[in-house]
Parts: structure tokens; sequence; C-alpha cells
């Protein structure tokens, strides 16, 4: 009777969970569809409409900075694989002097909240000539997805026996053999876990990018021209606004949805280490 009533709770908590999760998705949905939902208090619409849909490709840009967001997410989800594959391999397998204290400091400068370094990230912009340039997005958010992925991605590494490692020497097989035939698809997982986060990361990214986009809307991302529906040109159109926020949320779900099983795996494996 205890374990029933524990498993009715448990069932109880979790539908809870899904509506809180769910409803604030299915409102912004129906806004979406509204007619007419404009000023600061977006309500339940009474008609409903595509007209939304039609007018966010034909009067703004978002074809133009859903682009931009996909070529900045998909080449900093790839830079943050090699990036953190290199640097877990190098913390979980080698031996060097400092290594723990290299480690550290990795931890140390996630401490730091962004704004903090935002005047050095646009001097440094400014000097390399990477301002309103993509190529600029990419490497910082690779850089500062890398960072953050680095100490799970490291338990997950550490939970691979260095056995397999020493039985490869011996026939013969290089580090880079080692990383690229044996390491990384036994951590397929957590593969799956730098990809989507480092994805995540760059394609919903605003602060950077609204300090160093500045120039035109349609070199910017997704998450500086959402905001400039509200903020700018376009005023307070709601329904317009959660058009662009539904379209603009399909590839991230698309993505999770496509590495899920991986994903799980990951998030639960990665954080023992054996």
């Amino acid at each position: 009777m205890k374990n029933k009533f524990f498993h009715l709770l448990i069932h109880i908590f979790l539908v809870i969970l899904g509506v809180v999760t769910l409803v604030p998705f299915a409102y912004i949905l129906m806004i979406s569809f509204g007619k007419s939902i404009v000023g600061t208090q977006a309500t339940i619409p009474k008609e409903f409409t595509l007209n939304n849909y039609i007018r966010l490709f034909q009067e703004t840009s978002f074809l133009d900075w859903m682009t931009n967001s996909l070529i900045i997410a998909t080449v900093t989800m790839v830079l943050s694989v090699v990036f953190v594959s290199v640097s877990v391999y190098v913390f979980s397998r080698l031996k060097f002097i400092g290594k723990d204290k290299l480690f550290n400091f990795i931890l140390l400068i996630q401490i730091f909240p962004l704004t903090l370094s935002m005047v050095s990230i646009f001097k440094i912009f400014v000097n390399f000539g990477l301002l309103n340039d993509l190529k600029g997005l990419i490497l910082v958010n690779a850089t500062i997805a890398s960072a953050g992925l680095v100490l799970l991605a490291k338990g997950y590494f550490d939970t691979i026996p260095y056995q397999l490692d020493e039985a490869a020497m011996m026939d013969g097989a290089s580090r880079f053999q080692i990383l690229y035939y044996i390491l990384l698809p036994l951590a397929k997982p957590m593969i799956a876990i730098v990809s989507i986060q480092s994805f995540v990361i760059a394609y919903n990214e605003y602060v950077i990018a609204s300090t160093i986009m500045t120039e035109g809307l349609d070199s910017m991302p997704l998450a500086v021209g959402l905001q400039s529906m509200i903020s700018g040109q376009f005023g307070t159109n709601w329904s317009l606004y959660c058009a662009a926020a539904i379209l603009g949320s399909i590839p991230m779900i698309i993505l999770f949805y496509a590495l899920q099983k991986q994903f799980i795996g990951g998030l639960t494996e990665g954080g023992v280490k054996i």
C-alpha cells in the first residue's frame, strides 16, 4: 500500500509538472494564431487566423534571422564537439604538471557572469575586425560552450576503462587513433549532450549578439531579431512575436528528439565515475 501510494504521488507530481510545462507553450501557440493581439497584456484570443505567420515572412527578416542562427549554432556545435573531445581526452588520459590546476582554472572561469567580460570581448572583436561578423559569434560561442561542458564530458570519459587505451597502444595505435576509433564511438551519449547543449547555447545567445551585431536587421541572429519585434520598429504585436517564437523553437525540438536516447544516457552515466 505504501509503494502504491508513493507511486501515485509521483504520477500526480509528474502530471502537474507536465501541465506547468505545457500550458505556457500552448498559450503562446494560441497567441500566435490570435487576431489583433497588441499591447502589453496579451489575452486569450477570441478569433484565430494564419495571417500572423504570413506577415512574419512578408514584413520581417525572420528567414534571415533563422538562417544566421542556424549557421552560428551548427558550426558552434561542431567546433564544441571537437574542442571538448580533445580537452577531456587530455584531462582524463594524459598526465602532466599542472593538470589539476588548469582544470580548476577552467571551472573557475564559469563562476564569473558573462556581462563582466563584455567590454573585453567587444575590444577583441574591434581589434580583429569581427564586428557584425558571424565568424566572431561562432568563435566566442564555441569557447563559452566548450568551457562549460568539459566537466560533464570528463566525468563520462573517466568511466571508460584505461585498459582499452593500453591495449590499443600495444597494437601500435596513436593517441589520435585511440580517441577517434575507440573512445569517441564509446562516448556517443557524451557527444550527444555536448551537441545539444552547445547548439542551444549558441542558438539562444543574446547578450553578446546584441552587442556585436549592430549593423542592420538582416545580419542579426534570431534572439536579437525577436527582441527587435518587441522594442524595435515592430512595436508590441504579440501575435507576430509568438509566431516567430514557435517557428524558431522547431530546430531545437528536432535536434533534441533526434538525440534524446543518447542525451539521457549521457546524463545518467556521465555523473558517476567508475
